[in-house]
Order: C-alpha cells, then structure tokens, then sequence
C-alpha cells in the first residue's frame, strides 16, 4: 500500500495521486463510488487544501473523477460509446456495453421559433415549431439533454412514440411517403450552459459533446433540427473508416 513520503522529490499532489490510483485498481474504489470529501482527505493525509484540490482536479481533467454539484466526487464511469457511420443506436450501443437505455420527457408543444432554430429549417419567420425536450438516460441516470424542432409539416404525420423515444431519423428513414431522409451532424466541445448544467446535474462549464444534427428529405426539405448535448464524462464518439 503506497504512503506519503515527505522527504521524496515527487510532490504531495502527484504522491496523493497515486494512493487516490491505486485504490482504484485494487477495486477499493469502484465506478460510481462517492470519494471522501476534500476535508475527510485533508484530515486523513495531513495535506492542505490547495494539494487536495490541485490532485483532485488534476484526475477530473484526466476524467478519472467527476464532480457533481450538491454532491461531490465521484470515480468515474466509463465512456458510452457510440459509431455514428453505423445503422444502430445509441440505445443499441448501450445495450451492448450492459447499460439500460431510457428516455425522460421534460415538456412538449408548440412555439415561436427561436431565429436560430428557423434558419436551420429554413422557415420564414414569424414560425411555429413543435419542440421536445427529452433526456437520454443510462440506467435512469441523465447523460443527454435533447432539444428536438420540427416544422409543422413533419410534425403532423411524424410518429410521436419515434419522436419521444428519439427514433425520429429511423423512422423518417422508412417511412413510405417520404423521399430518402439523410442526416448531417456536426459535433463540437464546448463547456456546459446553464440548460445543461441544471438537466445533466453537472457543475457550470464541464466539458460537454454538442451535436446538431438536421435530417431533410431527397429534395432538400428540413425535416427535424436536433440540439443534444452529452456530458464530455460519459459519452464519445468513436469512428470507424
């Protein structure tokens, strides 16, 4: 069992680092588990304060913990992983790696389309849309938050069950009286917005994966805009070429 050793050259921090390491290979600490707090560490170690945090927030931005507000820290989970070029889900995906997939609906109905929103639809404005704010779950824990826009014409024949369930894109895919639907996402990191910080119980400014995906039609009709956001410490993309 590794110890402090005050008299090494290797710092404090790097030392309590490799203690906090250790037990979790040897399966003391599991995914999941909460950690003591920075204070049970301080008072276990004899360390400071700034050397407990710089270690623990050196190991969040390794993604070995994750902080959680009004909670504390956590040992991370591993990352749900998920290959857009293929014909499965992110449910399939998930079921795959042992994880229940589900989905929570936060609210649903008709607005005023925000102007960013209609110029992905390509709608004139003034414009109603019908949107649906939902959470992907991962054993009913939230590491997704959704913002589905659809313009009236979609949203009148659309299936709400597909809708609700995110299935949106398999069903436009098959669906008979629709030309071939396609789908373009684009995909960037960007720090967590209030939206996010509140839906995925995360702290302000974690690293998030932002996918905007719009599904259209053969003839270049906007079918749905999609906004998900997935928590940077449970979710990647991975591509296969």
């Amino acid at each position: 069992m590794l110890t402090l050793d005050r008299n090494s050259p290797i710092p404090l921090y790097h030392q309590l680092k490799q203690i906090l390491l250790e037990k979790m290979a040897q399966g003391e600490w599991h995914p999941g588990d909460l950690i003591p707090s920075e204070q049970e560490l301080q008072d276990t170690y004899g360390l400071s304060r700034i050397t407990v945090r710089q270690t623990l927030g050196e190991m969040v931005n390794d993604g070995l913990l994750l902080r959680q507000r009004g909670r504390g820290t956590f040992v991370a989970r591993a990352k749900i992983a998920h290959d857009p070029a293929q014909r499965f889900g992110i449910s399939d995906y998930m079921r795959q790696q042992g994880i229940e997939p589900g989905w929570r609906v936060v609210d649903e109905g008709w607005m005023a389309a925000p102007p960013s929103v209609a110029v992905s639809l390509q709608l004139s404005t003034p414009a109603q849309v019908y949107r649906i704010r939902r959470l992907r779950l991962a054993n009913d824990e939230p590491i997704g938050y959704h913002l589905a826009y659809l313009p009236q014409a979609s949203a009148e024949f659309i299936n709400r069950g597909a809708l609700l369930e995110g299935e949106s894109l398999a069903y436009l895919q098959t669906h008979p009286q629709i030309s071939t639907s396609r789908a373009h996402r684009t995909i960037e990191a960007i720090p967590a917005g209030d939206d996010e910080t509140e839906w995925l119980n995360i702290e302000p400014d974690s690293p998030i994966l932002r996918i905007q995906r719009l599904i259209t039609a053969e003839d270049g009709t906007v079918l749905e805009f999609l906004c998900a956001s997935y928590r940077g410490d449970r979710f990647k993309y991975q591509i296969t070429i």
